[in-house]
């Protein structure tokens, strides 16, 4: 199974997120009910790897934070692949975001080599779907979007299921944020 934590969102959070898509083409838009801001992404395990990141992720104290939406940005410069909604930077979530990602590696889960970037994915492109042009047009049209504050008192373990048409995340864990 396919495991990563997250935030996941509240539903007045998932609706104004949802609002921002409305600029975008139909194609492969993350879905009002899969919108999530990913803490850390651990790939691939088994049930065994499973229980041991889920002993892990259990001993991870954080206190709760408001969480905000800060603008939109895109992944690919040129060729964009991917278009989202960037979180305000926070200590509160980069130290939430450290915590989780050293329980992945205390249950044997490698380190990502990219840097952590905190961000809710609104759209995935294909390669050509859309111009730099274009999105740099909804970029200057939603850039200055200001979402929240939502207050965030957990985080979730999900499981990743891939399909023809859509991932389906599946809530596996909660872990409450407490301080």
């Amino acid at each position: 199974m396919r495991l990563f934590a997250a935030l996941d969102l509240p539903e007045p959070m998932r609706a104004r997120l949802a609002a921002l898509q409305a600029g975008l083409p139909e194609g492969r838009l993350t879905t009002p009910e899969n919108l999530h801001l990913t803490l850390a992404f651990f790939g691939e395990a088994g049930a065994r790897e499973a229980e041991e990141l889920h002993a892990a992720l259990g001993r991870v104290k954080a206190a709760p934070f408001d969480l905000w939406i800060d603008g939109t940005g895109a992944f690919g410069g040129a060729k964009p692949r991917l278009l989202f909604a960037a979180a305000r930077p926070d200590p509160a979530l980069a130290r939430l975001h450290e915590k989780v990602e050293q329980a992945g590696r205390d249950a044997g889960f490698p380190r990502p080599a990219e840097r952590y970037r905190p961000h809710v994915t609104l759209k995935r492109l294909h390669p050509g779907e859309m111009s730099a042009a274009r999105a740099a047009r909804w970029l200057e049209a939603t850039g200055a979007a200001l979402i929240g504050p939502a207050r965030i008192g957990e985080f979730v373990l999900f499981r990743s299921t891939l399909g023809h048409a859509r991932p389906v995340y599946e809530p596996l864990a909660r872990y409450a944020l407490f301080g």
